[in-house]
């Protein structure tokens, strides 16, 4: 009887780790490994597979930096076709992307300049007229916004599309009450409405209609933040006017430009390091800079394609990506499925690898940076922690390493937590008190 009772009492324990209220019906994966010894800190529901949110970069960021290395760039090319004479350009300016997610991004301060470049090239080339367009190639197969994204997420800054062609974040200010835009948004259509329950932005997927419901319809000075429809649009007029500020004309062309054998480099624009990019996708979670570092691991294939060679590379790494479901590369996608012991199994290979010391970097640390600024800052364990947040509606997850006093991981560390019914602050309290308790 008293071996039953304490049999019963293990079980209550082990199916209640984390203590919050409606954990009997919460799905919860731990999963806690010391790198040192191998032997397992915990192992709670590891192999079940759960959305993983936002630590889903860590997927990502660990694929692209091992098989691109941290000194990949991405290359945005300027060429110009037909003939110059007499300062005239009788032709076209073609803009060729590459899926680079950081041209002319507010985050990288040092790297803004593209369209002043170009127009620079231009004029140092003698060119004052063109009498052609400016024509841009995305060479992206299914760009733009994910389609297994929730269709509330489109509108809004973190749910910006990949395009061929990014642009300024794939962002932009609104005010409604007037119409402007910053940057200009070339045939956007505003539907302002008057609401009475909160505020909210909508845009369907490729929608140049966007409707904005606001509280405080009448304010000329209330703004919004949203999204792009078309980043490649904005990125052609800014560069008109551009080469307009640099004394350069666009006339409308008559006739066909003249033959000729390839097209002239004009520039050749590179964006940061991928060490550099990874490092702000995984410190601010960029959704945006995440889809892009996905898809330059198989550049102008599909992204189910970049997906599925993402898996085979981890299979190839003996990681068993057999039970687990991956749409994007940001973990936007609710309907994504991996367990704790998959990211688990992927953050030891890198804490092996060579590049380990790179790839811990990306990582915030817990109580100073990022999305854990506040997660442990008032405890022993701050700055001991390296992790790496995800959350969305009901969900809270956190992966990441514990480091030791060199700031070389010692533990891997998963926590997923899907469809709570408690505060998200009782869960990330919870959270703090076990990870307090083990080390």
């Amino acid at each position: 009887m008293i071996l039953l009772l304490a049999c019963v009492a293990t079980a209550a324990r082990a199916g209640n780790i984390l203590g919050i209220e409606g954990e009997e019906s919460t799905s919860v994966g731990i999963y806690i490994k010391d790198l040192r010894t191998g032997k397992t800190v915990i192992d709670h529901n590891s192999q079940m597979a759960l959305t993983p949110a936002s630590i889903l970069k860590c997927v990502t960021s660990a694929t692209a930096l091992s098989m691109l290395g941290p000194d990949f760039r991405f290359r945005t090319d300027v060429s110009l076709t037909g003939s110059v004479s007499n300062g005239i350009l009788t032709g076209d300016v073609v803009v060729t992307g590459s899926g680079d997610p950081t041209l002319e991004s507010s985050h990288f301060k040092n790297n803004l300049g593209f369209c002043a470049a170009v127009a620079e090239r231009l004029k140092d080339r003698g060119i004052t007229k063109i009498k052609g367009d400016i024509i841009i190639h995305e060479n992206l197969k299914d760009c733009g916004p994910i389609a297994q994204w929730e269709i509330e997420d489109v509108a809004y800054p973190y749910g910006a599309g990949l395009f061929g062609l990014n642009w300024r974040d794939n962002t932009f200010t609104l005010f409604p009450v007037t119409g402007v835009t910053k940057p200009y948004i070339p045939d956007l259509d505003i539907e302002l409405q008057k609401s009475n329950d909160g505020n909210d932005l909508i845009r369907g997927i490729f929608s140049d209609r966007l409707i904005v419901r606001r509280t405080d319809i009448t304010n000329k000075k209330t703004s919004v933040s949203s999204t792009m429809p078309n980043p490649a649009a904005v990125l052609r007029q800014e560069l008109i006017e551009a080469c307009a500020d640099n004394g350069i004309e666009f006339v409308e062309k008559k006739g066909a430009a003249a033959p000729h054998a390839s097209a002239e480099n004009l520039l050749t624009w590179r964006s940061p390091e991928a060490s550099e990019i990874m490092r702000s996708l995984m410190v601010r979670s960029d959704n945006l800079f995440a889809e892009g570092m996905l898809r330059a691991i198989l550049p102008g294939a599909s992204r189910k394609a970049a997906i599925k060679k993402e898996k085979e590379f981890w299979t190839n790494k003996g990681v068993d990506a057999r039970y687990t479901i991956i749409n994007d590369g940001s973990g936007l996608t609710r309907a994504n499925r991996v367990s704790p012991r998959f990211i688990a199994a992927i953050l030891e290979h890198m804490a092996k690898s060579p590049a380990a010391a790179t790839y811990t970097s990306f990582f915030p640390k817990a109580g100073i940076e990022g999305t854990v600024k506040s997660f442990l800052a008032k405890t022993s364990l701050k700055g001991k922690l390296a992790l790496k947040t995800g959350s969305v509606s009901s969900v809270q997850c956190y992966a990441g390493y514990k480091l030791d006093d060199n700031g070389k991981p010692t533990h891997a560390v998963v926590f997923m937590i899907n469809g709570f019914f408690c505060e998200r602050s009782a869960v990330r309290a919870a959270v703090e008190k076990l990870l307090l308790e083990k080390f």
